[in-house]
C-alpha cells in the first residue's frame, strides 16, 4: 500500500511540473527584437493632429516600433493615454505602420519613420494632406505649439528622417 501512494505521489509532483507556465518576459519576439533586447522602454500617450486640407480623422492606429501591437486614437481631438511602448531615446530605423480613416473614405495605410527625439514623449500623429503621415515623440511642445517641430500651419509633409 505504502508503494501505490509513493508512486501515486511521484505521479502527481511529475504532472503537477508540467503544469507550470513559463516565465513572463517583456521582450518582443526575437526576429524583431535581437539588437533590441536591452533597450529601456517607457509608456507614453498618443494623439494626432490634422493639418490644414485634410478634414476630420474619424480614427487611427500606430504601430509600436518594435512589435506588432498596434495602439489606437479615436478622433483628432485630444491626448489619449494609451501606454504606446517607445524606446527612451531614439532607435534608427523606427519604422512604424500607420493607419487611418478620414471621415467619409475608406482606411488607409502608410509606412513612416518616428522622428528622431532625444527624449521619448507624447506621440504625435501628424496628417496631412494627398493621405501623407509624419510621427514625431515630443515630451515637450503639443502639435499646435510654434515651438513643436512641425509647425501647425504646415501643409505639406516634410521630409522624412532615417
Amino acid at each position: 500500500m505504502r508503494i501505490q501512494y509513493l508512486l501515486l505521489f511521484s505521479a502527481t509532483l511529475a504532472l503537477s511540473a508540467c503544469a507550470i507556465s513559463p516565465a513572463v518576459t517583456t521582450e518582443a519576439p526575437a526576429k524583431k527584437t535581437s539588437k533590441l533586447v536591452n533597450i529601456p522602454m517607457v509608456p507614453v500617450s498618443i494623439g494626432c493632429f490634422s493639418h490644414p486640407g485634410v478634414g476630420y480623422i474619424y480614427s487611427f492606429y500606430v504601430q509600436e516600433p518594435f512589435s506588432s501591437r498596434m495602439a489606437s486614437g479615436l478622433d483628432c481631438g485630444g491626448i489619449v493615454a494609451a501606454g504606446y511602448i517607445l524606446p527612451k531615446q531614439w532607435q534608427p530605423g523606427m519604422k512604424v505602420k500607420v493607419r487611418w480613416k478620414p471621415n467619409g473614405r475608406d482606411w488607409i495605410e502608410k509606412t513612416t519613420t518616428i522622428r528622431r527625439y532625444e527624449k521619448a514623449g507624447t506621440l504625435a500623429v501628424h496628417f496631412f494632406g494627398n493621405d501623407e503621415v509624419r510621427i514625431v515623440a515630443s515630451p515637450i511642445y503639443a502639435p499646435e505649439s510654434s515651438k513643436h517641430p512641425i509647425s501647425p500651419d504646415s501643409v505639406t509633409a516634410p521630409p522624412e528622417e532615417e
